[in-house]
This record gives C-alpha cells, structure tokens and sequence, in this order.
C-alpha cells in the first residue's frame, strides 16, 4: 500500500483511519509514527478503535503523543 507519511496529510489520515478499521497494529504503528495527536484527533481514533474491540489498536492509539 502506498501512502503519504506527511502527518498532516489527508492521505495519512485514511490510511491511520483504515488500519484500525481493519485491527492492523503494525500498519497503524508506521503510519503514526512519531507524530503528536490533536485531542480532538486522538479521541475520534480512539472512538473509532472502541468499535473494533481491538485492545492492542486501542493502546497504540492511548499511547500517540499529543500536541502541547
């Protein structure tokens, strides 16, 4: 899959988005990086990883640092 790794990006985004769609810890890991989470982001992330169950998806997302 190619994809933009610019976080600011809208590609980055989807692709972040259809990782915890489809429970992909090791996708969603390289696509988040290093990059800091909004909170209004991070919550909507973690939201949408609640629907998944995914426990591990769930903590990667917790554990994203957010911006100061």
């Amino acid at each position: 899959m190619t994809h933009s790794n610019d976080p600011g990006s809208i590609a980055n985004m989807a692709g972040i988005q259809t990782a915890i769609a489809n429970n992909d810890a090791t996708e969603l890991k390289a696509l988040l990086g290093d990059q800091q989470l909004g909170t209004l982001q991070k919550d909507y992330l973690f939201d949408l990883a609640k629907l998944s169950g995914n426990t591990e998806v769930q903590d990667i997302i917790s554990d994203a640092p957010e911006k100061p």
